[in-house]
């Protein structure tokens, strides 16, 4: 099957860790406020529902036919039960239906998706995981496209399945709150911004784009917004503040670009090169799964913001470990899930940043082995760091470990 053509818009391929309705580990006033802004966005929440595997979310108008396409494909590679789910300009393409995480047909499913080549010889299913099976997308009531204006201040992001929804939640919250928001749906992420504003917020417009200098934010609107949201909420969940070599650092708020609205006379919006999509899974070496909330996975819009993203989700697959019990962790490393993330030596970033969140999360319950040491357990087990990347199951069994870490990140560009 020649899966290049329908994946040229693979980097619409998009992961979530399983958080049902956003609010798990929240108090009960905020499950209300969720569920609250679920239905003022048109998205009423639903009892359990059957899990699957989301391969690729679509968007656009023709976002239905070439999620129907892909399925047809991928139904001539011995795939049981490939079935898309359609909404407003939004289409997800999906294997299997699963009653329970540990249903044996979920795990050879995943196995069986995971080792798909394309024809360039990618992995381009090596991220995905059991969730709920997504429900049909609503339409956007707060098309930031639609807006007047040449620029927003964005304040959060989400490139996981079940983005759309998530971020118009998150809207509809804020617009509970007063705030002008609006979503933007974009092929690669989605996109919750306030505001639409002139070039006339920032002291010089002119600046924009010329190298050594930048414009100054000069407006009293967009300077009490930076001091109210003063760092981008990726998946949910507010970036942190980590110590790096050069000091503390987070992911931050910004001015950006309202999509479509480019007069000649506006200066261009400045966008890094590449983005990095890293997903992190905590597998059990009595299971070989990474199960419930030990996978998470987000977006860094820099190599620099990739220490901080990883910071977050390691506590996220950390908050998933009994608190009654201790564990022993292995580092195995990440995989460089294409040839721009390995040229720019982004697994070695997520490795490094890994290791470091991992020893700041160590305490009495949590035991962290290094990669080091953990290659010569895995050696014992006639395992290779390089297999559990591939595929984790082959952890299964692997003695003196109860858990270990494994990670991916894969480039594109916004």
């Amino acid at each position: 099957m020649d899966l290049n053509a329908p994946l040229k818009a693979m980097t619409t391929l998009v992961r979530r860790r399983l958080r049902p309705f956003f609010a798990a580990r929240a108090a009960l006033a905020t499950v209300a406020a969720v569920t609250l802004a679920l239905s003022l966005a048109g998205c009423e929440p639903s009892a359990a529902r059957p899990l699957t595997i989301v391969l690729i979310e679509y968007d656009g108008p023709e976002a239905g036919a070439s999620a129907q396409r892909l399925s047809q494909e991928l139904s001539g590679q011995d795939l049981a039960d490939v079935f898309v789910v359609e909404g407003a300009h939004h289409a997800s393409v999906c294997v299997g239906r699963f009653d329970s995480w540990k249903d044996p047909k979920a795990g050879t499913t995943l196995n069986r998706v995971r080792q798909i080549r394309d024809a360039r010889g990618q992995y381009p299913f090596m991220g995905v995981m059991l969730m709920p099976v997504p429900e049909p997308l609503p339409q956007n009531p707060w098309p930031l496209e639609e807006t007047k204006g040449l620029y927003t201040f964005h304040v959060a992001s989400w490139e996981a399945p079940g983005r759309a929804v998530a971020a118009q939640a998150y809207a509809a919250q804020l617009r509970s709150r007063g705030f002008e928001a609006y979503v933007y749906h974009g092929p690669r992420l989605s996109m919750v911004t306030i505001g639409a504003f002139g070039p006339d917020i920032f002291d010089d417009p002119a600046k924009i784009d010329r190298p050594g200098v930048k414009p100054k934010i000069v407006s009293p609107v967009v300077l009490g917004l930076i001091q109210k949201f003063p760092r981008m909420r990726l998946e949910g969940q507010e970036a942190p503040v980590v110590q790096t070599k050069t000091g503390r650092a987070s992911i931050p708020t910004q001015v950006v670009r309202i999509p479509g609205q480019r007069p000649e006379a506006a200066p261009p919006m400045i966008v890094p090169k590449s983005l990095y999509r890293v997903t992190l899974s905590l597998v059990s070496t009595r299971t070989g799964l990474a199960e419930g909330r030990g996978r998470a996975g987000g977006v860094a819009q820099s190599r620099e913001e990739i220490a901080a993203l990883v910071s977050a989700l390691v506590d996220q697959i950390l908050a998933s470990l009994p608190k009654d019990q201790t564990f022993r962790i292995g580092v195995v490393g990440a995989l460089p899930a294409d040839p721009t993330a390995a040229d720019d030596k982004a697994d070695i970033a997520v490795l490094d940043a890994l290791l470091a969140a991992l020893l700041r999360a160590e305490a009495t319950r949590i035991t962290v082995v290094s990669p080091a040491t953990t290659r010569q357990l895995l050696d014992a087990a006639r395992r290779t760091p390089d297999d559990v990347l591939r595929n984790p199951q082959t952890v299964k069994g692997v003695t003196d470990l109860d858990f270990v870490v494994t990670g991916s990140v894969t480039t594109f560009t916004r």
